[in-house]
């Protein structure tokens, strides 16, 4: 086009009409090249980061409690002649421990070596429940220990020393049960809280399938919870540790949407009972897609 436009401005009388036609063509094969160009170099950084997401199966991000232990045979509930007296135990399991909850798990006390009551779950208004009669003497010198065995995750825990044997005594109420740190005693002795909100706009649409997962080193510490708190969407954190300082805590979200992966850059150190955001004051993460 712009060579048969050349050529007729050759075949032209008047070379005052020829130099202006020839400024507009190089003006117009300018901004050709110009936007070529620009076009070349604007994907990077306007589509964050210039790359399509991978797209990926979906994870399975779980936190790993499991264990190895059979269910326990040792754990025999005693004859009522052998002990004088009695308390009682209602006992439910932390939040954390309720997602693993199984009609198979098992509490138990003890007093010292000895195996004093055993009690299997009950549901009572949607909520596990384990109704423990403990039984003991008078005169016992040591406090009552009790055990729990996760069915599910194949592991007992421990929690020691933890009430007194008082005849007629109580541990926990049906409206308040007692809730012991059970999992404490297990592959994760430590724990912190994390409430987290993500900046806006998504770079996808959100739906009720997705995961948000909470990561140390190569292993998933804890699964968020989603909520809405004063109009603003936040997600909430229980991570396990195994010291009171493993290193830093870092984020990963899977879209259902996309099938790709997102990582946030934001980071924090895992501290033991520490606190990271509340539900007025989240924590912001910025996500950025997984890419080639």
């Amino acid at each position: 086009m712009a060579r048969n436009m050349f050529t007729r401005l050759e075949e032209s009388n008047s070379p005052k009409h020829f130099e202006v036609m020839k400024h507009i063509i190089s003006y117009i094969i300018l901004i050709a090249v110009s936007t070529i160009l620009w076009s070349c170099g604007k994907s990077d950084d306007d589509n964050g980061g210039g790359t399509t997401p991978v797209k990926v199966e979906e994870p399975t991000w779980t936190v790993d409690l499991s264990g190895t232990e059979s269910a326990p045979t040792t754990w025999v509930t005693p004859s009522s002649g052998v002990y004088q007296y009695s308390m009682t135990a209602i006992i439910t399991l932390s939040d954390f421990l309720a997602g693993y909850a199984d009609s198979g798990d098992q509490v138990s006390a003890f007093i010292g070596s000895e195996c004093r009551g055993i009690a299997k779950p009950q549901t009572v208004n949607g909520k596990t429940l384990f109704f423990l009669y403990i039984r003991g003497n008078s005169a016992e010198t040591q406090k009552v220990s009790l055990k729990y065995y996760s069915a599910k995750n194949k592991i007992t825990y421990t929690c020691a020393n933890v009430v007194e044997f008082t005849q007629n005594g109580t541990y926990g109420q049906a409206s308040a049960p007692a809730v012991p740190p059970f999992e404490e005693s297990g592959k994760y002795t430590a724990s912190m809280k994390a409430v987290v909100t993500l900046n806006t706009p998504l770079p996808f649409e959100t739906r009720t399938s997705d995961l948000f997962a909470v990561f140390i080193g190569e292993e998933c510490r804890g699964l968020g919870v989603k909520s809405e708190v004063g109009g603003k969407t936040i997600y909430t954190f229980d991570i396990l540790g195994k010291s009171d300082a493993e290193g830093a805590v870092y984020f990963k979200y899977y879209s259902q949407q996309t099938s790709a992966i997102y990582t946030a850059a934001e980071t924090f150190n895992f501290s033991k009972n520490g606190v990271s955001g509340t539900d007025v004051a989240p924590f912001t993460l910025t996500l950025k897609a997984v890419t080639q």
